[in-house]
């Protein structure tokens, strides 16, 4: 980066590569890589893919690690804030300085070379980059959407895993369970141990065949591992079996029935790592489940009212958040590409008024689009979301708990309000 050079114009080209949309395929990252240096081959990885979940997996597995001493990066999307989020070394976000240097070398890369990469090309290079300067001991990579040609995909990882398959993405990765597994599969590789949580037949069975045909050794939920939780969905206990970890009553940082097979996957994923991490003993791995945190998944923001927040950003995710919350006064907002009958029909069920409303920018489904959507349901429209959240905050009370639901791009400007002018905490990682 040139001394004159504004980091704002930096910020500017680097936001601005989100015109350039989606584009599943590894050759413009490989390209970034190499002018890098194949940074990406510099540290040992764990890459996790699937529909649900990934960023809680890797949450789980960070604070494991952390808490035995390794030096991590984990690298998310998208981010709550700001982008400096999404690539995490030690729990703490990239500083901004750094993010304009690796900002300003990729620009150059991508002029050099004639590329117009994408906005999560570069991010997973900034990634990747930033991690092998940090001399990084483990690298923890989320997926950024689907898994064979997802960006992330060139890493050769010492372990990978999928959480769940669910409709999502549709238009990129497919329209059936099983197109959709298969791409998510595309993430494993010769030899590299998997660990599945996805026990249903049509999608899991897809996942072990292409398992089985590059010889991937599988670890599955409910054949080679066990968990149960005790508690409530707010305080869970974890337990979990293996044949070499066996774990009694844990807490869980994380709240949410659905953080049970999360915790599961990381668990497995810990204990795969133990040979070449001896500190990642059964104290680090107890330690790691009951102090890790993850913003706005299943969280307490304020307290008089009663606000939680949580991303439901498909069907399969809303239907989980609808499992834990009742009668609550829900503000909503869905991106524009995502299923909104599906949401809206999950998150009605957990609803005494149901308030859809929009987030800032143009990924947000309109007014118009979320009321069609809604069909029968019993809802009114605020039409922006700090109204929104004003007129739910009015609303809420103990028995009836505001709820701050729908699209990660919503929650982020939801927190970032709700920070500003009603003392939230805040983001921890």
């Amino acid at each position: 980066m040139a001394q004159d050079e504004q980091p704002q114009a930096l910020r500017d080209y680097f936001l601005g590569l989100e015109m350039h949309g989606i584009k599943l395929g590894l050759s413009n990252i490989e390209q970034l890589l190499d002018a890098a240096g194949q940074p990406h081959n510099q540290f040992p990885a764990v890459h996790v893919a699937g529909t649900n979940g990934k960023g809680s997996v890797l949450a789980f597995l960070d604070t494991m690690l952390r808490g035995a001493g390794v030096h991590t990066g984990r690298f998310t999307s998208p981010h709550l804030l700001d982008v400096t989020e999404r690539f995490l070394v030690d729990a703490q976000s990239m500083s901004s300085p750094d993010l304009d240097g690796h900002i300003a070398f990729f620009r150059d890369v991508a002029q050099a070379s004639n590329l117009s990469p994408t906005f999560f090309e570069v991010c997973t290079a900034i990634a990747f980059r930033h991690f092998a300067q940090s001399k990084v001991q483990v690298g923890l990579i989320e997926t950024g959407m689907g898994g064979r040609l997802d960006s992330t995909n060139v890493i050769l990882p010492v372990s990978t895993a999928i959480t769940n398959i669910a409709f999502d993405h549709t238009a990129y990765l497919g329209t059936t369970l099983e197109q959709i597994a298969a791409e998510k599969a595309g993430i494993l590789k010769p030899g590299v141990p998997a660990v599945l949580s996805e026990c249903r037949s049509v999608p899991g069975e897809v996942i072990l065949e292409h398992a089985k045909s590059i010889d991937a050794p599988v670890y599955l939920l409910g054949r080679d591992f066990t968990y149960s939780l005790t508690g409530t969905p707010w305080q869970p206990c974890f337990s979990y079996e293996s044949p070499s970890l066996h774990l009694k009553e844990v807490p869980l940082g994380l709240a949410g029935r659905h953080q049970g097979s999360n915790a599961a996957v990381a668990t497995t994923l810990a204990t795969l790592l133990r040979p070449t991490i001896p500190a990642l003993d059964e104290k680090a791995i107890r330690e790691g489940l009951s102090a890790t945190r993850w913003p706005c998944r299943n969280e307490r923001v304020l307290d008089t009212p009663p606000v939680y927040m949580d991303v439901a950003h498909n069907a399969a995710g809303a239907a989980e958040v609808a499992e834990q919350y009742q009668n609550c006064v829900t503000v909503l907002s869905v991106s524009s590409d995502k299923d909104a009958a599906g949401i809206i029909r999950a998150i009605a069920t957990a609803s005494s008024t149901l308030i859809l409303t929009c987030f800032s920018g143009g990924r947000s489904l309109s007014t118009a689009r979320l009321t069609e959507a809604a069909a029968d349901h019993d809802y009114y429209v605020v039409p922006h979301l700090a109204e929104a959240i004003e007129e739910g905050l009015r609303l809420a009370s103990p028995e009836h708990p505001l709820l701050i639901t729908g699209s990660i791009y919503a929650a982020g400007e939801a927190r970032r309000l709700l920070i500003e002018k009603h003392g939230a905490a805040p983001l921890a990682f």
